[in-house]
């Protein structure tokens, strides 16, 4: 199973990667993202039990691709990109 959350980190890597540079439109950088980055922790979601700070992990390359995605950069506030925790925290 830990090849399988690399294979999904990888996978969100790459996406979070390409769309940095790519020229399309901040709308559809954030689908491509949402197609193949969230796409592949989707698929592998139910089958495969994620430690919080695994998640923790995962949600930062999130909220970067979406920052690439809309060309804003990864040291403004995260806030917009995430929903709160069940703590209340961020």
């Amino acid at each position: 199973m830990s090849a399988t959350r690399e294979v999904v980190r990888e996978k969100a890597r790459v996406v979070r990667d390409l769309i940095k540079s790519h020229p399309l439109t901040p709308e559809l950088s954030a689908e491509l993202f949402a197609q193949k980055g969230i796409g592949a922790f989707q698929f592998s979601a139910a089958l495969i039990e994620w430690s919080q700070s695994e998640l923790e992990g995962l949600q930062k390359f999130c909220v970067q691709a979406y920052k690439n995605a809309w060309h804003v950069p990864w040291s403004s506030a995260n806030s917009q990109y995430t929903f709160p925790t069940a703590e209340g925290d961020n």
